[in-house]
């Protein structure tokens, strides 16, 4: 009975580990290799205070849980300038430090000897001092960090994070704090591992480095790839499977001078064929829907125009203004003397050939490049050093050439996740006002549907983005943009690549926001969609302005015609 107990508090204690994991890597898509690290801290910091403060539990744990946040903290910093194989490269460095500190810190972790005599749990003065006494504390906080993990997931909060996921650049674009939301589930996904570090330490008694080495981390990556990424259940499970089946193997009977190659063979190839017939993991991602389905019948199927996407202010009225913009790349100027103003009610076409430096120009209006010289100014306010995420809540939003839309997410989500100020979207609301929040999230819906059927994709709401029509997407990037509450809306090639009617359909889109009093401006080479839709032309070449004013007197200008016209 005791060896069955052992064997399931094992399997709560890698269960807390694993989902915390994939709230980074699954949900995040933060392939950060320091697990074992956070496990570590919590474990020791345990171990310390118990041994030589004399504090016991719960309030070991909780220090943990602080300590190994802030560290979590630290290491998310790293995060925020690198990814893919070089956060890979840092966090296994991060992970081989904290062993050799562990190791070489011997006045406070004992150095190789570890930590010995950690006093047991005691509730209630009774002492957790075997596996059948300890399981039920073991299955309960299980349970609480599974559950915090599933509320955070579950939230608009997760949302963003599978947004960013997908891509950091379309997530910023729609006003997403990437810093902050990097800071956040680092912070978390270590603070729930370190639980597991603090059980750990009072269950075995004892804690050394040779607990927390790489070989815990891959472990636990293991345990997330084999129940699914960005699925909880698949972490409870994978963990599961890679706890019992070990122990399984050991009552399968083979000569004693082979039996541990032989085990380790079998378990390698059970290993190999569910990936194998399951290379996603054996659950799908958990699919967070919102609910629309009590909201859609109140939603008119062609919405007009309305509070939602309508901006206040004079028509006519120069929204953004951006004076003498230049950026370098070295020796090659990119922009150069760039100057050009953006009003309310009107659309600006900007035009010239290839390498012009159009989309710079939209790089550096928009924040993703900092200009080397003039300013950016919105209602008088300056621009020029904000962050794309910041420059979207000042009011000014932008889409791009190869779209990016969050694939994995419904025309709905891929519209809420790109509101502003969703109470969802801060962690004391997601876990202390849930009220507040599944309000806030029904009233969002509802809005988010509203700019579904203003640009016609109100039957297409429940549809993942990645099953829409070319079409379809391209009105979904325009609904992501009028979904940020933005006055001024910069279209990077809104047309290219459509058929007729679509063209025309995607027009009266512009059109009617531009009736709304949004300003905005498009890149477009499409000269007859110019003609009819633009109010007023920008051409530009080598990076900078070289004429303006309405479509029909620039086309019929001789030297623009042979430059650019034919």
């Amino acid at each position: 009975m005791e060896y069955l107990a052992h064997v399931l508090v094992m399997v709560c204690l890698y269960g807390i580990l694993a989902t915390s994991f994939n709230l980074l890597i699954g949900f995040g898509g933060i392939f950060a290799l320091a697990h074992a690290t956070f496990y570590a801290s919590g474990a020791y910091a345990a171990g310390i205070l118990a041994t030589k403060l004399g504090i016991g539990f719960p309030f070991t744990m909780l220090a943990g849980m602080v300590v190994t946040a802030a560290i979590g903290l630290l290491v998310a910093f790293p995060a925020m300038r690198v990814g893919s194989h070089y956060l890979v490269v840092i966090t296994l460095a991060l992970q081989a430090i904290t062993i050799d500190v562990l190791m070489n810190s011997k006045p406070l972790t004992g150095g190789p000897d570890g930590i010995p005599g950690i006093p047991p749990v005691s509730l209630f003065g009774t002492p957790l001092n075997n596996p059948v006494a300890f399981l039920p504390l073991a299955a309960v906080m299980a349970a609480l960090c599974c559950a915090v993990a599933w509320r955070l997931g579950a939230s608009p909060f997760g949302r963003s994070l599978r947004a960013m996921r997908e891509n950091e650049a379309a997530a910023q674009a729609v006003g997403k704090n990437l810093v902050r939301m990097k800071l956040v589930v680092f912070a978390l996904s270590a603070g729930l591992a370190s639980v597991a570090g603090s059980l750990v330490a009072h269950y075995i008694a004892f804690v050394n480095p040779e607990s927390f080495t790489i070989e815990e981390t891959i472990l636990i990556l293991a345990m997330v790839i084999l129940g699914g990424m960005g699925n909880l259940w698949g972490s409870l499970a994978g963990a599961a499977i890679l706890v019992l089946l070990p122990e399984g193997l050991k009552f399968v009977h083979v000569p004693g001078d082979i039996a541990d190659m032989v085990r380790q063979v079998i378990y390698g190839v059970v290993l190999i064929v569910i990936l194998r017939l399951r290379p996603e993991g054996l659950f799908p991602e958990t699919v967070f829907r919102p609910p629309t389905g009590a909201v859609l019948p109140t939603v008119p199927a062609n919405g007009p125009v309305s509070a939602v996407v309508r901006a206040e202010g004079a028509p006519g009225e120069v929204v953004v203004s951006a004076k003498a913009l230049a950026k370098s790349f070295g020796g090659i100027k990119a922009v150069k003397d760039l100057t050009i103003d953006l009003r309310r009610g009107e659309i600006v076409g900007l035009i010239g050939p290839n390498g012009a430096g159009k989309t710079t120009a939209f790089n550096l209006l928009s924040g993703f490049l900092r200009p080397t010289g003039g300013s950016i100014l919105y209602h008088g306010r300056d621009l020029t050093k904000l962050k794309p995420h910041e420059v979207v809540t000042a009011g000014l939003a932008r889409s791009f050439q190869d779209l990016k839309l969050f694939t994995k997410l419904s025309v709905v989500e891929n519209i809420l996740v790109s509101l502003p100020r969703q109470p969802g979207d801060n962690l004391l609301d997601v876990y202390l006002r849930p009220g507040l929040v599944r309000r806030a999230e029904r009233e969002n819906v509802a809005r988010a549907l509203e700019i579904a059927s203003f640009v016609g994709l109100l039957a297409k709401a429940d549809e993942v983005a990645a099953n829409l029509s070319y079409a379809e997407e391209k009105l979904l990037v325009i609904a992501r943009l009028l979904a940020t509450g933005a006055d001024v809306l910069l279209l990077d090639e809104p047309l290219s690549g459509l058929d007729t009617g679509t063209v025309e359909r995607i027009c009266g889109v512009l059109r009617d926001l531009a009736r709304a009093n949004k300003a905005i401006c498009i890149i477009e080479h499409n000269l007859e969609v110019i003609r009819g839709v633009c109010d007023e032309i920008v051409f530009i070449d080598e990076g900078r302005v070289l004429t303006k004013g309405p479509p029909d007197t620039l086309m019929r200008d001789r030297e623009l015609a042979e430059r650019y016209f034919g």
